[in-house]
């Protein structure tokens, strides 16, 4: 009975707010708000008021919960990795909660957890294991051929590339780039991880040699660094930040608004590149020497 009450409730004030909102029906809305008023002016005892209150504002958040769990249901729907799906649903859900309530911290963790779940069931997947192994292995990339869309590689090892760029790491004694291109895929840290999948699923793995691509993957990776650095800046994360992480998150922290929705931009970009590229297309395979 109590749930048919509450869905009640919630139809009610649906239909009362789309009349309230349009801008035609300033009568009606003028009418509304005068006995909304003429009634709490009559409550004599406050705790009445009090409950009255509360249940206008239960109401309210049951419609806010509901209308973001359809828009996380929605942008999820047709993702590939149906498994992890509801999972990703109930994280959006909690990224969004805590956007609407300006907790930057919270937003950047439930967001990363998005992307940290999505790659990390990536990374476990055969196909992709596979595919890993086969573009670790390819001639280097000396140019990117615009006409023919496609990269164009050399037979010489020794030339930087994006594949290169993305396994690299600097030995913390020496400072040496070192490149781990003989590291199995479980044994790649987080951020590998995650710069693999980009420029693979999302780049289609044809992306012009590093550093040179200003306008695409590099932005990307910087979103992305930058989103794992307020992750770690979140105590459910139950990682200390850097200093250098800790200075980004003051530039980040002051330009909160915009970072926001660079944020979620980057996650809408990262999710069309797994659903478009997942299960792998012809062209990767082809391009990995996988059957």
């Amino acid at each position: 009975m109590g749930k048919d009450k509450n869905k009640q409730l919630r139809q009610l004030l649906a239909f009362v707010k789309d009349l309230y909102d349009n801008p035609d029906n300033k009568e009606f809305a003028a009418g509304i708000q005068e006995l909304v008023l003429e009634d709490i002016k009559h409550i004599q005892d406050y705790k009445d008021k009090d409950v009255w209150t509360q249940q206008i504002s239960e109401i309210y958040e049951l419609c806010l919960k509901k209308n973001l769990r359809e828009q996380a249901e929605d942008l999820y729907k047709d993702f590939p990795m149906t498994d992890i799906a509801p999972d990703l649903v109930k994280l959006y859900v909690s990224m969004e909660d805590a956007r609407r309530a300006n907790d930057f911290d919270e937003f950047g963790f439930f967001l990363y957890q998005q992307i940290e779940l999505i790659v990390n069931t990536l990374c476990k997947d055969p196909q992709i294991i596979s595919f890993y192994d086969g573009i670790r292995n390819l001639p280097p990339v000396i140019r990117y051929d615009a006409k023919a869309k496609a990269n164009v590689r050399s037979t010489d090892k020794y030339h930087n590339t994006v594949e290169d760029y993305l396994l690299q790491q600097k030995d913390k004694e020496t400072g040496q780039i070192l490149v781990n291109k003989g590291k199995d895929i479980g044994q790649l840290t987080a951020t590998e991880k995650n710069r693999i999948i980009i420029y693979s699923l999302c780049f289609d793995a044809e992306v012009e040699s590093y550093p040179r691509d200003q306008k695409t993957i590099l932005p990307a990776f910087q979103t992305l660094r930058a989103i794992y650095c307020v992750r770690c800046n979140n105590a459910h994360s139950g990682m200390s930040p850097t200093e250098n992480q800790v200075a980004l998150y003051e530039e980040l922290l002051a330009d909160k608004t915009q970072n926001y929705l660079r944020f979620i931009g980057f996650l809408l970009s990262f999710i069309n590149g797994i659903s478009r590229n997942y299960p792998l297309p012809q062209p990767l395979k082809d391009l990995a020497g996988l059957e």
